[in-house]
């Protein structure tokens, strides 16, 4: 069965973490409000433009279409593809992704020093997905690609997949998160799949990391705390890039 034939009609919440966008890095380094705004003028004019169909799009959103792969591409993107907005259906899993990445940039240096123990802040918003060309790869259609697909470890088969998935002209898909037992990802191939311009909804986490734990929390709100050894892969968080 081609898989132009699995697209279906689908919708959904997508949520998806970032830094804290609140406080400028700029504000540090001008003398006033003018001379930030000047700054903040010229840094986004050194920015790529943005895509035709990115348009009055929120920054938040428009950001992977906005600028070239990365070095090694992504689990379905390769270095040529435009960029992917990744994002998760539920809050836990896109945490547990963002405590993976907080480990995986403490594993890089040789001494941590004070990169040991980190205190920051992360905004997690969410977006409504809408289309009707959209696919599914926790369906049965994928039962028994699917440990190749998310491998932690490569990704041969999920780049050469994503690149079939383009070419049926699907817009997002769902797929089992490698890093939270039950969770769902997304990826969004196109901005044409957001139901609206702007993040539905805003929230802000305070975050706490040390070699073994990593804690979110805010107020009124449950924490989410993971435990690093819950991802290991014979002692190390396994990554197709490092």
């Amino acid at each position: 069965m081609p898989l132009s034939d699995l697209l279906t009609y689908q919708l959904g919440n997508c949520w998806r973490i970032v830094e804290t966008q609140e406080v400028a890095a700029t504000r540090e380094i001008t003398d006033n409000a003018d001379e930030q705004s000047r700054l903040e003028a010229l840094l986004d004019a050194s920015k790529p433009s943005a895509p035709d169909d990115c348009h009055g799009l929120s920054y938040l959103l428009m950001t992977p279409f906005r600028y070239p792969p990365l070095q090694y591409g992504s689990r379905f993107g390769s270095t040529w593809e435009r960029g992917i907005f990744y994002g998760a259906a539920e809050l836990d899993t896109a945490f547990a992704e963002a405590a993976v990445y907080f480990w995986l940039f403490q594993q890089g240096p040789i001494t941590l020093g004070p990169l040991s123990c980190i205190r920051d802040q992360r905004t997690a918003f969410s977006v409504r997905i809408a289309s009707a060309k959209a696919l599914d790869l926790r369906s049965a259609y994928f039962k028994d690609k699917i440990d190749s697909i998310m491998d932690p470890k490569s990704w041969v088969v999920s780049q050469q997949l994503g690149k079939e998935i383009r070419e049926t002209e699907a817009e997002f898909f769902w797929y089992p998160s490698a890093r939270q037992d039950t969770g769902t990802n997304v990826a969004v191939l196109t901005p044409d799949a957001f139901s609206t311009r702007e993040p539905d909804q805003y929230q802000h986490w305070q975050v706490r990391l040390d070699e073994e734990t990593c804690w979110f929390g805010r107020a009124g709100a449950t924490s989410i705390e993971f435990e690093k050894s819950r991802f290991l892969i014979d002692g190390r968080i396994p990554h197709p890039c490092l």
